[in-house]
């Protein structure tokens, strides 16, 4: 018996049609990488082979490479100082050949106010607050404390202004450690803060202002 073209096709396509060629259908990966390679085969009358091809896979890698790391900035942030935020690691807040007094960094404070640079106004406002706690012996200047440490001392002796404080230090970390920029709401309420400390009656306590 002869079988025309069209019924061969028929019965090819049937038997095709059969679970057990499940695993030989073709997939959308299959489809997909078939469509990338064709194009790049019509880049140019050479395809794959040639230089124009070759520095268009590479352009392309180092383009889809920087994207992800960006993405990944972005998304999480500056890995190493978000840690040592989280984990309470951050440094002290004076530099160690900061001497100046807190006057000085006062004063330093206002001129970053006044030219605008709100970052420097907070990280000076604060350390002339925690510079003048020390020099008027309400909270002990100990090395390398850190920020949030002098909030919570000073917050023993100017209970009425703890959360200012504690707004104060969280900004002040924000600044060095996470690299945020400050705003000059921010700078003011920094600076605003070491002027209410500074001309504050220190309350009368029994409690240490550095635990024992």
């Amino acid at each position: 018996m002869t079988i025309d073209p069209d019924d061969a096709r028929r019965l090819l396509e049937r038997e095709l049609e059969r679970s057990e060629y499940d695993g030989a259908h073709v997939t959308w990966w299959d489809r997909a990488s078939r469509a990338a390679l064709d194009w790049l085969g019509s880049l140019r009358a050479d395809g794959l082979g040639s230089p124009a091809v070759a520095h268009t896979l590479l352009w392309t890698a180092v383009v889809v490479l920087v994207a992800v790391v960006v993405l990944l900035v972005v998304a999480r942030g500056l890995p190493r100082r978000r840690a040592r935020l989280a984990d309470g690691q951050v440094g002290g807040v004076f530099d160690d050949d900061d001497l100046r007094p807190a006057s000085a960094i006062a004063e330093d404070a206002r001129a970053a106010l006044r030219a605008g640079d709100w970052s420097r106004a907070v990280l000076d406002g604060y350390r002339a607050l925690a510079r003048g706690l020390g020099e008027r012996d309400l909270v002990p200047d100990v090395p390398g404390a850190t920020a949030r440490a002098i909030a919570g001392r000073a917050a023993v002796v100017f209970p009425a202004e703890a959360a200012r404080l504690e707004r104060a230090a969280a900004t002040f970390d924000e600044v060095r450690y996470l690299g945020a920029e400050a705003t000059e709401r921010t700078a003011r309420d920094v600076l605003d803060t070491e002027h209410a400390v500074r001309t504050a009656r220190p309350a009368r306590t029994t409690t240490p202002a550095v635990p024992a």
